[in-house]
């Protein structure tokens, strides 16, 4: 696969994530431009999305106040619309 189209491929995820999020209440704080392979997103008691989440059998990272969330070459679109799909209930 190569680097490159991990990058590529992780980018994608973290940018439709990073387009919808906001929508839902939750404050990007990764920048827009941001390489990194994680976003992180400010959310007043983010630990009380744990039990939706579960039941989407979803894993992000909850803290009091935000979420971290880290895509890999194994996840896909289609996991982002789930969790999205989550995130809106």
């Amino acid at each position: 696969m190569g680097i490159d189209k991990i990058e590529a491929h992780r980018q994608l995820l973290l940018r439709k994530l990073q387009a919808e999020l906001p929508a839902l209440g939750f404050t990007p704080m990764t920048p827009q431009d941001s390489p990194s392979p994680i976003v992180a997103f400010k959310r007043p008691n983010a630990m009380n999305l744990r039990p939706k989440l579960n039941a989407a059998k979803i894993n992000i990272e909850l803290y009091d106040d935000r979420v971290r969330i880290a895509p890999s070459v194994y996840n896909t679109m289609s996991d982002v619309q789930r969790l999205l799909a989550a995130l809106s209930q």
